[in-house]
């Protein structure tokens, strides 16, 4: 009775096991009931190439789809993570310089999106990340940076550290305490209310990070992946002791022999000249950091200040050919400085110009509307040889022969003592610039034969040169006339 009582339920689960084997895998259990079927071989053969021309690809696309439902699903409930690409200084020291970090996908249906905090890790993607990252070069999607403030937030940067809603913010995960500056778009001490749906973000690596202090505010909607900050737990032991950020010295140790040094050490491996301490390139960049905090003005063309590069040179008693400068807010000590230069591409170029020869820095404390800063101005200049035409030199030649030829047929007029009385203002004044023509003319010609730079007095001639010789035709002309008249 008892073996009777069991055999249905033994059946029965065996008839489910079998109904799901079927179902998930039919076309290989339909193979394996074709194979031991009483049908006929033809019969066989036709089921046989049924399954495996219809019934074997259809099974594998439901597979397919199935499977990447099931990848979707888990990908879009944060359920799993994804390895994002990370590239660059910016987000030391918790992310590495290169290679991929774990991140969350950020879902783009806002009601199903996740709530973004403080402290969180975001990748991001807009235009003018697009932008940065075509001119870095860089092969990554994105920026990613830690978020500071939410929709609601008043956020403030002073003195190298960030205050929100007026409480200074802890931040242990910064790679060094006091080192938060202002940018061109958030600036030092302004305080900037953070509107609906946007997040003010900033690199873990303040001094060199481009964040939202130069790009602005970022969209929810640019988010792409998110890193809870309470799941940052393997990043941690990395991060600093922040207790003591508030007495972190406003000033900067910098020392102009071991920042030279490092760059030197840049410029060699490039294949480049070295550079040489200037320090009256020193004392122009001191000058134009004074007046860049006095006037608010850090562009190169001085546009308030009206007192560009190149007069700060001449007041420090310092000139040449090719010349440029770089101005950055901030307290460096030496390496940051260096880093800070070589992290960003537009920097890099500059002082990696192979035109440049010598170099000066400055830093200088002050204050930038109301707001404490120090501002570090490197000055670099160098000589370039000019390159004058066979064509050009040879023009200017024959101007000092023409010059020669004629200045003797005037000058003899002094000897008619009649024609000389009458016309003495004429006649000298003709010689005069005759030879002033040819003294300049042929200063110009020794100058380009020796393949140097015109002085600026030499410029200045080249430029009347057109007048003169006007002046000179006329003159000729008219004293022409009078011998004529005779």
């Amino acid at each position: 009775m008892d073996l009777l009582n069991s055999n249905p339920p033994a059946q029965n689960q065996v008839s489910r096991r079998e109904r799901a084997i079927s179902i998930l895998f039919y076309p290989f259990y339909a193979l394996y009931k074709n194979a031991h079927s009483n049908a006929n071989f033809l019969k066989k053969l036709l089921f046989f190439l049924f399954i495996m021309l219809v019934l074997y690809p259809v099974w594998l696309i439901e597979m397919a789809a199935f499977g990447f439902l099931i990848w979707f699903s888990l990908q879009f409930t944060s359920v799993v993570y994804v390895a994002v690409p990370v590239e660059g200084a910016s987000m030391l020291p918790t992310l590495p310089t290169h290679g991929y970090v774990n991140f969350k996908r950020f879902l783009p249906i806002e009601k199903l999106q996740p709530q973004i905090k403080r402290g969180d890790l975001v990748v991001f993607e807009n235009t003018k990340t697009d932008s940065e990252l075509i001119k870095e070069g860089k092969n990554v999607t994105g920026f990613v940076k830690r978020v500071i403030g939410l929709a609601g937030d008043v956020v403030k940067i002073r003195d190298g550290f960030v205050y929100i809603n007026g409480q200074m913010a802890k931040e242990g995960y910064t790679l060094k305490p006091r080192s938060t500056f202002g940018g061109q778009t958030i600036s030092d001490c302004q305080e900037v209310t953070i509107p609906k749906n946007q997040l003010l973000v900033l690199g873990d690596n303040r001094k060199i990070s481009l964040d939202s202090r130069q790009i602005g505010l970022i969209s929810l909607k640019d988010i792409s992946y998110y890193r809870p900050y309470s799941d940052q737990l393997e990043f941690v032991q990395k991060w600093r002791n922040s207790s003591t950020d508030e007495q972190a010295a406003n000033s900067s140790i910098f020392d102009i022999t071991a920042y030279l040094s490092f760059l030197n050490a840049k410029r060699e491996e490039a294949g480049l000249s070295l550079l040489k301490h200037q320090t009256k390139l020193d004392q122009s960049a001191k000058l134009r950091a004074e007046v860049m905090l006095k006037y608010d003005d850090l562009s190169f063309e001085a546009t308030r200040s009206a007192y560009p590069m190149e007069q700060a040179m001449k007041d420090s008693g310092y000139s040449n050919i090719v010349y440029g400068e770089f101005p950055m807010l901030g307290y460096y000590d030496t390496r940051e400085l260096y880093e800070a230069f070589i992290e960003r591409k537009n920097s890099r170029d500059f002082l990696l110009n192979k035109d440049y020869q010598e170099i000066g820095v400055s830093t200088f404390v002050g204050e930038l509307r109301g707001c404490p800063v120090q501002i570090v101005v490197q000055h670099l200049a160098g000589y370039i040889p000019p390159s004058y035409t066979k064509e050009t030199i040879k023009s200017w030649k024959e101007l000092v022969t023409r010059l020669k030829e004629v200045q003797p047929s005037w000058q003899i007029l002094k000897d008619y003592e009649d024609f000389y009385k009458r016309h003495r203002h004429d006649v000298d004044k003709l010689n005069e610039i005759i030879n002033t023509r040819l003294t300049m003319a042929q200063a110009v010609v020794a100058r380009m034969e020796a393949n140097e730079w015109l002085t600026e007095e030499e410029k200045k001639y080249m430029d009347e040169d057109r007048d003169l010789y006007n002046q000179q035709t006329a003159l000729a002309q008219k004293l022409n006339e009078a011998i004529n008249e005779r």
